[in-house]
């Protein structure tokens, strides 16, 4: 039987018991109370039966008190997210920084704020078609609006066969390009129920871009990588390291919208990469079957054509994904305010929740800086200043602890910008209900023409989604320590590795002895595309996310084996 929780009355007497018996030890012997004391145990219990009668707000609380000693991020609302979709009347690509502002209005008539999760590039360019390979068959997805030069074929939508290996894949093929082709171009997957394998697969496969020969080539080869609010950057493979942009200058972090891994950015792309080829010779056969009659012409044009490799077992492709949009992003109901705080006016401790007609809630803060422009210290990590200011979030409330200045003096005032939302409010915001650009004097040419509800808005973070996140930062703070844990691990990096053995031994190094763990991965053949490019590419990868988590003094070797 689960124990019953105390009453009021109970706790109350509890507390009176123990007031009795502790006097008793004093040498004091009383049948009553005073009725000050009465009132203040009556009082207090009821505050403890308060706190801990409501389990879920006991557990969430010390959880985040935990998530705090740990320095893990909290996230006290969510933003609502939708996707929109912009069209451009300009021949010459225009740039929409993250952060670009979004008027709409809520359901019950209110209006709100959502702002752009990344940075993208619009222009003329479309999808020509987009086919799924699955079962030793090529078709064409019939949700994808295909070019009017492509419609006016009448191409078939039915399979036909085609040889090109047992792993599925999504080939998609993107005309009337810019010079700088697909630079940070936007693109959204709108999928199905139970779609979720397909999912994972779009946010953890190689994405190929195929030459100028129409081949698969290093230069073409991409990894998608999260960023703000559930968005995924695609990045070349060959050009990691490369400085990065003040465009893609990395706002503080929110949570993963509810269209999470559906959206995804293209890398920045220049005139000189040669991308645009015919359709591929390993595509052609099929495709003009397809196209039911003499499509040469139309397959010579230069198209850029990507491959998304999909792995065995991946749900019926022409069924799971609806659509694919290009020129998108998804816009989060998140915005920024600014405040001075003037210690003397304010007082030192402000509510960062607002209650009223459009309600306001803390996602995180953006900065908290002196009138010096010296940034405050979250009370959270260890002071690295002796005069630097101090902050602390609790009960809905910020706390300044105001720094010093060079002569001595303290801070009079601390400039502060937090991320706020209107939590479950914009989940009433309607597909069509994100009316235009905040700044719409700065957007002519481009409009707005969104196609999602928005959707996943919270007031306060969920207990499941707070417990999920910090397991997930458990793992990925694990350090390797263990044989076990690193088979786990190189397992858990590639799906292409099947297998994992490891052998250790001394061996005399520069510096002395060294302990060097040998890692034998077995891999699936044909699971790659191009083994002698991606090979080394795979090894790179297991070796930079190994070695950064092994007990200091270990050095690793990585090999590779086929598997039979």
């Amino acid at each position: 039987m689960s124990p019953q929780t105390p009453s009021v009355l109970e706790i109350d007497r509890k507390l009176r018991d123990d007031f009795r018996r502790r006097v008793k030890d004093f040498g004091v012997s009383t049948d009553t109370i005073d009725p000050l004391l009465a009132v203040l145990f009556r009082t207090v219990a009821q505050q403890v039966d308060q706190i801990y009668g409501d389990t879920d707000q006991l557990r969430g609380a010390l959880l985040h008190e935990l998530m705090d000693g740990l320095n893990v991020q909290q996230y006290l609302a969510r933003p609502a997210q939708a996707a929109v979709r912009f069209v451009s009347h300009q021949p010459e690509p225009r740039i929409l920084r993250n952060g670009t502002e979004l008027n709409a209005v809520a359901a019950s008539g209110e209006r709100l704020t959502f702002g752009l999760d990344a940075t993208v590039e619009i222009s003329q360019a479309r999808i020509a078609f987009a086919l799924s390979y699955q079962d030793q068959s090529l078709r064409l997805l019939t949700g994808v609006e295909m070019s009017e030069a492509v419609q006016a074929m009448r191409p078939s939508m039915e399979p036909t066969p085609i040889g090109l290996g047992p792993y599925p894949a999504l080939f998609l093929a993107i005309e009337n390009l810019s010079p700088s082709l697909l630079n940070r171009h936007g693109i959204f997957f709108d999928l199905g129920p139970g779609s979720y394998p397909v999912q994972h697969a779009l946010c953890n496969e190689s994405w190929w871009i195929f030459d100028e020969n129409g081949d698969l080539s290093s230069g073409g080869l991409l990894r998608p990588k999260r960023t703000n609010g559930g968005v995924y950057q695609l990045a070349f493979q060959l050009h990691q390291g490369e400085e990065v942009s003040h465009l893609d200058a990395a706002l503080p972090s929110i949570p993963d919208g509810f269209y999470s891994g559906r959206q995804f950015v293209f890398p920045p792309m220049y005139a000189g990469d040669r991308f645009l080829c015919r359709c591929p010779r390993l595509l052609e056969p099929a495709l003009s079957r397809l196209l039911n009659r003499d499509a040469s012409r139309l397959l010579d044009e230069p198209r850029l054509w990507i491959k998304i490799s999909m792995p065995k077992g991946t749900p019926t492709l022409h069924h799971a994904v609806n659509g694919i949009l290009l020129h998108s992003m998804t816009a989060s109901n998140v915005y920024a305010r600014n405040q001075t705080v003037d210690f003397d006016k304010d007082g030192t401790s402000i509510p960062v929740t607002r209650q009223s007609d459009t309600p306001e809630y803390l996602v995180a803060p953006l900065s908290i800086m002196s009138v010096e422009n010296e940034p405050y210290e979250s009370v959270l990590y260890p002071r690295t200043k002796s005069h630097a200011g101090r902050f602390a979030l609790h009960n809905g409330k910020l706390t300044l602890y105001p720094g010093t200045n060079p002569d001595g003096s303290s801070h009079d005032r601390a400039n502060v910008r937090l991320w706020l939302t209107n939590g479950e409010l914009g989940n009433q915001v309607g597909p069509g209900d994100i009316t235009g650009f905040a700044h719409a004097a700065a957007m002519t040419g481009i409009r707005l023409a969104p196609f999602t509800a928005a959707a996943g808005g919270a007031n306060v973070e969920s207990l499941a989604s707070a417990e999920r996140r910090f397991a997930d930062a458990l793992l990925t703070r694990g350090r390797i320590v263990t044989r076990t844990d690193l088979e786990t691990s190189a397992l858990a990096l590639d799906r292409r590795i099947v297998a994992a053995s490891i052998s250790s031994g001394l061996e005399r190094r520069e510096g002395g002895l060294r302990r060097v763990e040998r890692l034998l991965l077995t891999l699936d053949t044909q699971a790659f595309d191009k083994p002698e490019i991606e090979l080394p590419m795979l090894r790179s990868q297991v070796e930079t996310s190994l070695r950064s988590r092994l007990v200091q003094g270990l050095e690793l070797e990585v090999q590779f084996v086929w598997k039979n």
